[in-house]
């Protein structure tokens, strides 16, 4: 699948999608953009901001090589051979405990969409995180853009019939990125995550046209750890790569390294996600290689 069929769902979501240096950026918050896909590592010094950042933005976010950039990795599983005997022992357990009790498969979009924004709900509040003003309505339109996105798949698992978890991947070239992960709280204890995620990678893993499964980037957020030991456990692998953070202000200024480290420091302290996010992401950019542009 193109890239052009994930550029038209997050342009139906209301995000602006623009191509520059080989790839496609998108504003994944106000005034801030990454790059896909993913794997793609750019040469820091030919980007043109200027064509990726328009007026008012201020970041930019994307991979490169390890030298280029701040030592990060992404989490992928390419082993066309995947089975249990690729989990930790202790993910192996719980699996065959999922693999019993629960139902899996894929799922529709619109189908799951109510229940399925409940369990968006749940899964937010138990990892400590906001859930915005008007959530429904958002997530409402998200079930139905993915509904019409070709390279979309939605894969669940139930128990006794009841949404347990669910999670949407979206297949750009011939990576599975795996972007949503959400689960029903109460029915945990039956291991609903572990049995989704273990029969869509082995599924997806077995199709000659897909390459690898990706579950992201290095967080930005340092707290994330339990969620990466989580996959650590699910046979996903730390694949090195470089990260880079460009900063500007109004007039096209690049922010000072110094300046970005102190006011990392300072947001730090406030305890809510985007400004964990937002101190995830000057540290990155206060740490990183000095680059020579030659655009």
């Amino acid at each position: 699948m193109q890239p052009h069929h994930y550029a038209a769902f997050l342009e139906r979501m209301g995000h602006t999608v623009r191509e520059s240096s080989g790839v496609h950026w998108f504003d994944v918050f106000s005034r801030a953009w990454i790059s896909f896909p993913l794997e793609t590592q750019l040469n820091p010094a030919t980007i043109d901001l200027s064509k990726i950042m328009h007026d008012r933005d201020v970041m930019a976010r994307f991979c490169c090589s390890v030298e280029s950039g701040f030592s990060s990795f992404r989490h992928v599983v390419a082993d066309k051979n995947y089975s249990l005997s690729s989990l930790d022992p202790k993910a192996r357990n719980q699996t065959r405990q999922g693999l019993e009790n629960c139902t899996y498969g894929p799922e529709d979009a619109r189908e799951i969409a109510t229940e399925g924004i409940e369990l968006h709900a749940q899964t937010l509040q138990r990892q400590g995180r906001k859930i915005s003003d008007g959530y429904e309505v958002h997530w409402r339109k998200y079930f139905d853009a993915v509904s019409r996105c070709p390279s979309a798949t939605v894969w669940a698992a139930r128990y006794q019939g009841i949404l347990a978890s669910f999670l949407i991947s979206f297949r750009i070239c011939s990576v599975e990125n795996i972007c949503i992960v959400r689960s029903r709280e109460e029915l945990l204890k039956f291991r609903p995550n572990n049995a989704m995620l273990f029969t869509f990678l082995q599924q997806t893993l077995s199709r000659a046209e897909t390459t690898e499964v990706c579950i992201g980037l290095q967080s930005l957020q340092s707290a994330m750890t339990s969620l990466d030991l989580f996959k650590r456990r699910m046979g996903f692998e730390q694949q090195p790569i470089g990260q880079r953070i460009e900063l500007r202000v109004p007039f096209g200024f690049a922010v000072p390294r110094t300046l970005a480290q102190l006011a990392g420091k300072a947001v730090g302290c406030v305890q809510n996600e985007y400004a964990a996010r937002l101190a995830g992401a000057l540290s990155v950019y206060a740490n990183q290689p000095p680059i020579r542009r030659t655009a």
